[in-house]
């Protein structure tokens, strides 16, 4: 099976892997299958639970993005998760990832794992030292996928358009979330309009660059 990640998708995951590097962060994989492509049209910002060793995203978290999905009605659905290993390099999947994307699979045959170590190409800046690979796993054995970014100008400017619409509705959810946790309302709301302000102007920054870079590459 092939897989294709669109320059929006790959971004948003870059973003949030780096939120907080002294921790794994975790998230959805959102996208359809064409023929025998799948495609990562976008990816989801979740609240979950870490430590620089493990990932926990919540099952309501799935719940909600699916339903979320279903009404907007554009054939799109998780087709998958992502999760960083800040340091620990994307070239193996720990025990616990492999019994998470088993469960996926069961749902969902075709679910794919994403990994991602942010860490180099946040030092860098540069696009071939971000470290990341896909991966299904068959008899708790992972293998790895072949993974192209989309190279369609058309696509990649609309997946991009897309994205950035649907991340209010992550932050939205996620900062919803944090909330509830906290104690004074005021001051949540000065943090959560700041955090909220933070990662739309880093994605923006971080899709437009590789969104103009390939679209310059290809012509």
């Amino acid at each position: 099976m092939r897989v294709e990640i669109y320059p929006s998708a790959l971004s948003k995951i870059i973003d949030f892997a780096a939120t907080d590097l002294r921790r794994e962060s975790a998230g959805f994989l959102i996208g359809k299958i064409e023929e025998d492509k799948l495609q990562i049209t976008d990816s989801s910002m979740t609240s979950h639970s870490g430590t620089a060793g493990y990932v926990v995203v919540e099952d309501t978290e799935m719940a909600e993005i699916a339903e979320e999905l279903s009404n907007r009605g554009e054939n799109e659905k998780i087709i998958g998760w992502w999760h960083s290993h800040p340091r620990m390099g994307a070239g193996f999947m720990s025990r616990t990832d492999v019994t998470t994307q088993e469960k996926y699979q069961k749902m969902f045959p075709q679910a794919i794992a994403l990994i991602i170590d942010p860490v180099k190409f946040i030092q860098t800046s540069n696009i071939e030292d971000l470290d990341y690979k896909c991966y299904t796993v068959a008899d708790k054995i992972y293998k790895p996928l072949k993974v192209k970014i989309a190279e369609d100008k058309n696509k990649i400017l609309l997946t991009t358009f897309k994205s950035l619409k649907r991340l209010r509705i992550d932050i939205q959810r996620v900062l919803k979330k944090t909330y509830e946790k906290d104690v004074t309302l005021e001051t949540q709301k000065i943090k959560n309009t700041s955090e909220a302000h933070s990662i739309i102007l880093i994605l923006w920054t971080i899709a437009l660059t590789i969104t103009i870079a390939l679209i310059v590459q290809s012509l």
